[in-house]
């Protein structure tokens, strides 16, 4: 039987089905509109975790005209077997003229029973009509150490949404350009390294990677091109403080969501406690790139040490006049990953750039809170 929603299931841990009655895989993800052939839909972007953390199942996408009720729009980035699934007709038509050396460095990202793909998000670009999506682009490699060890920013591209989107890489991006200065577990030599991100454009049509690096000890925000599909400077040109800035250094933070409200910026993110949650911290700026004001938890109730069991992943900006920003994160379930929740909360913004996340159970956008 198809499950059919007008609430949002909040804090109560009930698993979300997609328009077909199967559980929605779009885990670390990111939900936004997008205007595509005339009409407005809403996008939900997120990590497939269909057989837990592997073999990856890749990008998965959702689509929804009230985002209550999901339709599965499918694999969007696919995760490959081995380097013969490039004469499929499939992987061929997207990756038919590259070198055999070429084809050899899009499959270790998109190794399935190898690589790591983690925390998509989507922007589209109205100078070139692309959709591009970036992810924590992880994974084993030759010569590697772990999981974690490549530590990389992938990019993939394509005309649509809901299309096949293909691969163009995956790098290292800004550091700070000091030998003798703190990495942590990355070092010198592991300079540049992106783990946990996110995307933001502002209304000027600029957009941001936000990032942990230096061995998750720092979050970076780094301007990317035109085109999105990298940074706006060279990395070993980049002028730290004008093209990328350097926050909360030495904090440990992860799980960035940046959005934009009444001419303020936010961002939202947590702790490293790998999958336990911990709790949230959320800071103010007056500019994507900062300087940030730690604000503290943005959470007031019972719970708040864990963020309500979550993990902050996006929010959603659904109506700027009347303040419908809705929280996005991730209940993880480490056991299982294929059944991990997703708990959406409403945000409440109080004077002085102060927010709150409130703890609500089976809400609807747009009814009044019960606080």
């Amino acid at each position: 039987m198809k499950n059919v929603y007008n609430t949002f299931g909040g804090t109560a841990d009930a698993p979300w089905y997609d328009t077909d009655g199967k559980r929605i895989q779009a885990h670390g993800g990111q939900v936004q509109k997008f205007t595509v052939n005339g009409k407005d839909k809403w996008y939900w972007i997120g990590e497939d975790k269909t057989y837990g953390y592997r073999p990856c199942g890749g990008i998965h996408l959702y689509s929804s005209d009230d985002l209550y009720n999901w339709k599965d729009e499918g694999i969007i980035l696919r995760t490959m077997e081995s380097t013969d699934e490039f004469e499929e007709p499939y992987f061929k038509e997207l990756y038919g003229s590259l070198t055999k050396e070429e084809k050899e460095t899009i499959f270790i990202d998109l190794d399935r029973n190898r690589c790591v793909i983690e925390r998509p998000k989507m922007l589209y670009n109205e100078k070139t009509g692309k959709y591009v999506i970036w992810f924590h682009a992880d994974g084993r490699f030759p010569g590697c150490k772990g999981d974690y060890d490549k530590a990389k920013a992938g990019v993939a591209v394509c005309d649509r949404p809901n299309g096949v989107f293909r691969m163009l890489g995956s790098y290292k991006l800004n550091y700070h350009n000091d030998p003798n200065g703190e990495y942590g577990f990355d070092g010198w030599e592991n300079r540049g390294s992106v783990r946990d991100m996110n995307l933001f454009l502002d209304k000027d049509r600029t957009a941001y990677i936000i990032y942990s690096s230096e061995g998750n000890r720092t979050t970076f925000v780094s301007r990317l091109n035109e085109e999105y599909t990298n940074l706006a400077v060279d990395r070993d040109q980049a002028v730290e403080g004008v093209d990328f800035t350097r926050n909360f250094i030495g904090c440990f933070r992860e799980a960035h969501a940046m959005f934009c409200y009444q001419n303020k910026y936010y961002m939202i993110n947590s702790g490293c406690t790998s999958w336990s949650p911990n709790p949230a911290r959320y800071a103010v700026a007056d500019h994507p790139m900062g300087p940030w004001r730690d604000m503290g938890d943005p959470c007031m109730e019972k719970g708040r040490e864990t963020t309500y069991d979550s993990q902050s992943t996006c929010v959603i900006l659904v109506d700027e006049e009347k303040g419908g920003c809705i929280y996005m994160g991730d209940r993880w379930k480490e056991e299982d990953l294929a059944v991990s929740g997703y708990i959406w909360l409403p945000i409440v913004f109080l004077p002085d750039g102060k927010m709150i996340l409130e703890k609500r159970e089976d809400w609807s956008y747009g009814q009044e809170s019960s606080k």
